[in-house]
């Protein structure tokens, strides 16, 4: 299996999440689901400083490498990706979260998750959450009206 699947641009990850909603609905199952960010200045820097490029290894590939076959990772900048853990509550993601830290030797990350259907019941509900918490963590820039 190559590292390069199920590392997607941040259309196809939203267009994953919907997809994955709407089975669960179509199915009745009482089942869950949880998306995160990972921001990880230090992390990307560092990267830099040991590679002549980040073409060279990129911090998505390090994480993707970190985690389970099924997940989902979308980069949107070199120290910023989406991850989208496919039949996983929030304490489970957490938990991916923290071995991510500890592999990654980053204690500067900051992390945010939100979880189908605590934090929502569609698509839309589900990022406005995700942003709220991006918003309580990082500096406010991101505006949903």
């Amino acid at each position: 299996m190559s590292l390069e699947e199920h590392i997607y641009d941040f259309e196809v990850f939203k267009a994953l999440v919907e997809l994955e909603i709407r089975r669960i609905q179509r199915y009745g199952k009482n089942s869950s689901f949880s998306i995160a960010f990972l921001y990880a200045p230090e992390l990307a820097s560092k990267v830099k400083k040991n590679k002549r490029s980040l073409e060279e290894i990129d911090v998505a590939f390090i994480i993707k490498d970190s985690i389970r076959s099924v997940d989902v990772i979308s980069p949107v900048e070199e120290d910023f990706v989406f991850l989208f853990f496919p039949e996983t509550k929030k304490e489970d993601a957490q938990k991916v979260i923290e071995r991510l830290k500890k592999v990654l030797g980053e204690s500067q990350i900051i992390e945010g998750i939100a979880s189908y259907p605590e934090d929502g019941k569609n698509k839309n509900e589900l990022f406005e959450r995700l942003v709220e918490i991006m918003n309580e963590k990082l500096i406010p820039v991101i505006n949903l009206e």
